[in-house]
């Protein structure tokens, strides 16, 4: 896997910082006009005719358990804007809005529906003459804590309504981007073979849930696709989903006696899930009438989870450290959420869930961090490996005393050479060298000078050829040179070259000089072989030596039968 470079993340980085600075410019930005909270005195009554009731708006009125119809009043402000609407948003309902005798808006049929009614914003335009005027709102829900709620209701002109809607997804729009990020982020470095994928693959599920979330619960994106049902079904779906995930992440990184803990968080959640699923497509609205058990359970199952965690912490377990930073902040908002939109305990506009994205880059950062670190240290671990493979590859194919290669390494570049060149002539040759008499020096001064002698012999033959070219000990003091690219002409030049350089430097420290004999031979083509190569150049060095020693001799390219004449049972050496 490529690391990224710094310009990519700081271009990045950039474009973030440009699209937070355009959000804010955004958020701040006036609204015109004589905006204002519907406020005043609201009332309600279960049926028509029956008596009104004052309430605190926007609270639910104090509705009992088998209501799923109420009205709701309170009268207009005697001045209104120009262009006067009302913006409100409804939660699974069907309601209408009146303003005196006449019905001005409706959504939904005031009965049971599949799925119920979605999640939706509404712009209700106020006829003229409006102001001063009672405006009633008769509304149906089955789930008893969405009945007759609309949060706040605001009175302004329709641009600034439309505005005030985006606005609004400020939170959202800030956030979106960063846990997209965060997502690629874990894509890309989920794909290293160093990456822990159970972990990575748990964590990448919670992430697309939560991006899934935060779509679902901006404001303006009826203005994308103005379907409430679909909006409101994945956004109450990745909010199950959203503990289901986060604490198979968990069950990812706490310990032995913390992993069997959150299987039975898992298991809660998962049965929970299926549950309201289940009641769901049966037309139970089981969803929504889910999420009262859903926020009972959240607090009391994350308080589990954060003890496995706080227990693997104790034993020293990082992982669980940073996973508790994230798990902290985005249960932690995800109750107060729920009391606020689903109990309505408190009316607050918007979730406070999506500013807990930050808390997720200290997980990413984390894990990210030791991935790295493990890709290091499996690198300097792979690197030593291949060193200790191209030691071990050197001493099975390295002479210890001359550091020459030996018969091993020929074969196999021989074989290539063959390979390469086989119906050519004369592409690469070969040298075969003998120091002459040196017997007499391991009979004079001893074996350990012999090896001495060997060695430097060695040492002056290769710095006198170039570094592609193969040396190889062939055994004893014999020696075999292989000239890649090399004719016949050109090596018996460089094999002169290379007998006087051996005769001219002394060895011993200056007490010992050699001289030594050489035989050329090169390929002759398809017909030929390694064996017969091989041949050839053994018996030019044997002419070399039965003709005076110290000098070099070619193979003949004819009358081969001359080297067999030369031949003796009286050889020496």
């Amino acid at each position: 896997m490529q690391a990224k470079s710094a310009e990519w993340y700081t271009a990045v980085a950039l474009r973030n910082m440009f699209a937070l600075f355009f959000f804010m410019a955004l958020w701040l930005l006036p609204v015109s006009g004589m905006a204002a909270e519907l406020e005043g005195q609201w009332y309600w009554q279960a049926e028509a005719g029956t008596e009104w009731q004052p309430f605190d708006f926007p609270h639910t009125p104090p509705l009992d358990n088998h209501d799923d119809k109420v009205w709701l009043k309170t009268t207009l402000p005697d001045m209104l804007p120009k262009d006067a609407s009302l913006l409100m948003q409804s939660r699974d309902q069907a309601f209408e809005v009146w303003v005196g005798d006449e019905c001005i808006y409706r959504y939904g049929e005031l009965r049971p529906a599949f799925m119920a009614y979605g999640q939706r914003w509404h712009i209700v335009n106020l006829p003229e003459g409006s102001a001063g005027q009672d405006l009633r709102i008769h509304a149906y829900s089955p789930s008893d804590h969405n009945l007759g709620y609309f949060g706040k209701i605001w009175l302004d002109s329709d641009v600034d309504q439309v505005l005030r809607i985006f606005r609004q997804d400020i939170p959202y729009l800030m956030n979106i981007p960063l846990a997209a990020f965060l997502l690629v982020l874990m894509l890309i470095y989920a794909g290293s073979p160093a990456a822990p994928k159970r972990l990575y693959k748990s964590f990448i599920a919670f992430m697309s849930a939560f991006l899934v979330w935060m779509v679902c619960a901006t404001n303006s994106r009826q203005y994308l696709f103005d379907a409430p049902l679909f909006w409101r079904f994945f956004m109450q779906l990745s909010e199950y989903l959203l503990p289901l995930l986060a604490n198979i992440v968990i069950f990812q990184v706490v310990d032995r006696k913390g992993k069997w803990l959150m299987r039975w968080t898992v298991l809660a959640y998962a049965l929970l899930l299926v549950g309201v699923l289940a009641a769901e497509f049966m037309g139970f609205n089981g969803m929504s009438r889910g999420l009262v058990l859903f926020y009972i359970l959240l607090p009391l199952l994350e308080l589990v989870a954060l003890y496995a965690i706080v227990r693997s912490v104790h034993y020293g377990n990082m992982y669980a450290k940073a996973v508790s930073v994230p798990l902290v902040f985005m249960a932690g908002a995800g109750t107060i959420d729920g009391l606020s939109m689903y109990r309505h305990w408190y009316v607050m506009e918007g979730y406070i869930l999506p500013y807990t994205t930050l808390s997720l880059c200290v997980f990413a950062a984390f894990i990210v961090r030791n991935q790295i670190k493990r890709e290091r240290m499996l690198m300097t671990r792979e690197k030593g490996l291949k060193q200790e493979v191209t030691q071990a590859i050197e001493k099975a194919t390295t002479d210890n005393l001359t550091k020459c290669y030996n018969r091993n390494k020929l074969e196999v570049v021989l074989a290539t050479e063959i390979l390469q060149h086989k119906n050519e002539e004369e592409p690469f040759s070969l040298v075969m060298m003998d120091i002459d008499f040196f017997k007499r020096i391991n009979d004079n001064y001893g074996h350990e000078v012999g090896d001495v002698v060997l060695a430097g012999f060695a040492q002056t033959i290769r710095q006198n050829i170039k570094r592609k070219d193969l040396f190889v000990r062939w055994g004893g003091e014999e020696f075999l040179i292989l000239f890649r690219h090399c004719t016949g002409e050109e090596a018996m030049m460089i094999a002169e070259r290379l007998r006087s350089k051996v005769e001219e430097t002394p060895l011993y420290d200056g007490r010992i000089h050699i001289t030594s004999s050489l035989g050329v031979a090169s390929w002759h083509g398809a017909e030929d072989s390694e064996a017969k190569l091989l041949k050839r150049v053994d018996e030019a060095l044997y002419m070399a030596k039965r003709t005076g020693r110290n000098r070099v001799c070619r193979e003949p390219k004819n009358n081969m039968h001359w080297f067999k004449n030369l031949y003796s049972d009286d050889e020496t050496e």
